[in-house]
């Protein structure tokens, strides 16, 4: 059936169509369905992560916009553009459907700038952000602009150029996450099984897009040299393969996921991570931990960041003024910049590893903190003796760049200026709590001395008034810390001197 057997008598299509209309749209059968196809019938790519499958016209009305609506995303489908900008287009198309039906506006030629203030006026009170407002206007624009160069419908639209402002984000308004949150995220995480745990602790880490960390080949990981690379499988946004450098520490992580996943589907599986059974993401007897029953196939976006936020509701993950914070995965990556940012690296390096096209993007990125301390890119690079609680050198650890030093240092529980917690991520919450100088994960270096002897003299201060008072019990806890922090400085001034 083609645009001729319409009724064009009706009303409804007064006003449309300048010019002839090309032969391959009018004779396209999918002008007569609401509910598009996207693989069959628009030959569309679409991801495993976020697929979108069909495309809904059904509420778009009255019938005159229902079918530029159509003839529009043809248009674009030809061009071959990702499903989600269309789909996203096709969304906002069915808003300014809905302003049209709650104003009773059926004929064309209503649609002028005085229709576009009234909708402007009503997209404000439904509370949406400014950023979504102008999303819409964008995509509006580019419809009606479309409309005009095809012949289809002729509307100007210098009332959205003036409303579509190349968008710069303010600092305050980077949607990164902040460090409260982030730590409880962290006190949390062995609620969930191990492979969303391992999920989790790759993208803070690394700062994938979630599409990257998604789809991750089972054979991600290469060793160049002597530095490990994790080989990221023709990335979502520019469908070419690339290779990111990996901290030692996040190795055994990605090895244990690919034994995990070897272990479930043998070879038939070729992804680092899979799916859990439809609706079994939810806590087990044991309280607030989450059952995992794996399937072989790629997570969704949604369910992931669904995950996250069941985590955050249960364990009361919140902000510094109370409110339950809400994760989506592209808030670990905008931290990762912004982190990276503060430790005053470069941005030409962190476009580089973020793998951004240009530095334009950069501000969407980092969130720039009032203190930066200046020399912290040189701190990160220094070489590193880590001294256990025998006093003993378990390992030197040398920084190749910043960037490495950084990813390393966010796999770690807790990072002070007094050392650094290389408990193992996967294991419950620490059993010494605040007991650090007695355990054996934690290591300390040359950086830690000036602030391991302030801590000495304050404990002997302790141990004294501990004395005076007759505290016995107390005063041999004081003395035993004092012995661990004397054998954790002996160590470390030994390192030094021989330097």
């Amino acid at each position: 059936m083609s645009l001729n057997q319409f009724n064009w008598s009706s009303e409804d299509y007064d006003g449309l169509f300048e010019k002839e209309v090309p032969s391959q749209l009018l004779n396209n059968p999918l002008l007569q369905k609401d509910v598009w196809r996207t693989i069959e019938d628009l030959g569309l790519e679409t991801h495993e992560h976020q697929k979108r499958l069909t495309l809904n016209f059904s509420k778009i009305q009255p019938n005159w916009f229902n079918l530029l609506a159509k003839l529009y995303v043809l248009t674009r489908a030809n061009l071959k553009l990702s499903i989600s900008y269309i789909g996203d287009d096709v969304s906002r198309l069915r808003n300014l459907a809905k302003f049209l039906q709650e104003k009773r506006i059926d004929d064309v030629k209503y649609i002028n700038n005085d229709l576009f203030e009234q909708f402007d006026y009503w997209i404000h009170s439904t509370g949406v952000k400014e950023r979504t407002i102008s999303s819409h206007y964008m995509a509006l624009r580019n419809f009606f602009d479309t409309c005009r160069r095809e012949g289809w419908l002729d509307v100007k639209t210098y009332w959205f150029c003036e409303r579509t402002p190349r968008i710069r984000p303010n600092n305050d308004d980077i949607n990164y996450i902040p460090e409260e949150v982030w730590n409880q995220l962290e006190e949390n995480l062995y609620h969930f099984p191990s492979p969303m745990q391992r999920k989790v602790l790759i993208i803070r880490t690394l700062g994938l897009r979630i599409g990257e960390l998604l789809n991750l080949p089972l054979d991600c990981l290469r060793k160049r040299g002597g530095q490990w690379r994790l080989r990221l499988k023709e990335t979502e946004k520019f469908k070419v393969e690339d290779e990111l450098p990996v901290p030692k520490d996040l190795v055994p992580v990605i090895k244990e996921q690919q034994e995990y996943i070897k272990g479930n589907f043998g070879d038939s599986y070729k992804k680092l991570f899979c799916s859990n059974k439809s609706g079994r993401f939810c806590n087990n007897q044991r309280g607030k931990d989450f059952n995992f029953i794996p399937v072989a196939r790629v997570m969704y976006i949604d369910r992931f960041n669904h995950w996250l936020n069941q985590l955050a509701a249960q364990c009361n993950i919140c902000t510094k003024d109370g409110e339950i914070w809400h994760f989506t995965s592209h808030q670990f990556r905008r931290t990762v910049g912004t982190i990276m940012t503060n430790a005053g690296i470069r941005d030409l390096i962190i476009q580089k590893y973020l793998r951004h096209r240009n530095s334009d993007m950069q501000n969407y990125y980092k969130h720039l903190l009032k203190e930066v301390i200046g020399d912290e890119y040189q701190e990160l690079t220094k070489e590193k003796n880590l001294v256990n609680i025998e006093g003993k050198v378990v390992n030197t650890h040398k920084p190749q760049d910043a960037i490495e030093e950084y990813m390393r240092l966010r796999l770690h529980q807790i990072t002070t200026q007094q050392g650094e917690c290389h408990r193992n991520n996967l294991k419950k919450p620490c059993p010494t709590v605040n007991g650090c100088w007695r355990c054996r994960d934690w290591m300390t270096s040359e950086k830690d001395l000036p602030y391991l002897k302030q801590d000495l003299e304050r404990l002997k201060d302790e141990l004294e008034k501990a004395n005076k008072l007759g505290m016995v019990r107390v005063a041999k806890e004081i003395q035993k810390d004092i012995n661990y922090l004397q054998i954790r400085i002996n160590a470390i001034e030994g390192i030094v001197n021989n330097d």
